[in-house]
């Protein structure tokens, strides 16, 4: 990623980048030497000037009664990115809690069935699940396919996630998934983690998983295909559950 693409994110684009672009390349400079060198009209460097003023990412000084400007430490730019991150993720927080008042919504139409494809695809159909709070959710899940698929830096972030916003999860796994917690910790049963396990039959094999929560049933395959999928619908929701229990009563704890 170059400067460019940085100021970009900190919303410095057009006039303003190209001229901080130019204080920074080559040193302090004129108005009227700028306006020349980018061939563009004064008004529009003034602009320029004193938006970057006002970020503190030029600063400007009197030479021979001529106002001369200069870009200010790099360092500023770090501070503003810093500054950004920190707003939204403040922003995110806040706007998590508005979503189920959004979702309430009559204007709100949220597609029955969404397709991901693809690792980050797969990821993503796992952060829908978070939008949630102080829920129980069942899954099917193949711990070590879906480790392979999701990664386990990802997937102990959501279980952080999961278990910080009181979600508490009913999981099957597959028999041969029964030594998994000793290499993935996180994935175990204590009663902070939230969650109660059975083990399937081993004569039980699959390679797709799927994740009852609210409303919606997530589906993520971890086999060669890569895709996932979430449907939303109570009747849905309702069907997989009767699936669920049946499974459940056959498991092993």
């Amino acid at each position: 990623m170059d400067i460019s693409a940085i100021l970009k994110i900190i919303n410095i684009t057009g006039t303003p980048q190209r001229v901080l672009l130019e204080l920074l390349e080559n040193g302090p400079q004129g108005a009227g030497y700028l306006a020349k060198k980018l061939s563009l009209p004064r008004p529009s460097i003034y602009d320029a000037l004193h938006t970057l003023e006002e970020r503190g990412l030029v600063v400007s000084q009197e030479e021979n009664g001529k106002s001369v400007f200069s870009a200010n430490h790099p360092d500023r730019i770090a501070e503003i990115i810093d500054t950004s991150r920190e707003k939204l993720e403040t922003a995110k927080e806040e706007f998590s809690t508005l979503v189920p008042k959004l979702l309430k919504s009559p204007r709100i139409t949220e597609p029955k069935i969404q397709m991901f494809t693809g690792k980050e695809g797969c990821q993503q159909v796992m952060r829908d699940i978070l939008w949630y709070e102080d829920i129980e959710t069942y899954t099917l899940w193949p711990v070590e396919k879906m480790l392979d698929v999701l990664t386990p830096e990802f997937m102990e972030w959501h279980n952080k996630k999961r278990v910080k916003q009181g979600m508490s999860l009913k999981s099957l796994r597959k028999a041969a998934d029964k030594t998994i917690v000793e290499k993935y910790p996180f994935m175990d049963t204590k009663p902070e983690d939230l969650r109660e396990v059975r083990f399937l039959p081993r004569k039980i094999d699959f390679s797709m998983s799927y994740w009852i929560y609210g409303d919606k049933v997530a589906f993520v395959s971890a086999g060669k295909e890569l895709y996932g999928f979430i449907v939303q619908s109570k009747e849905f929701v309702e069907m997989m559950k009767i699936h669920f229990n049946i499974l459940w009563e056959q498991a092993n704890s």
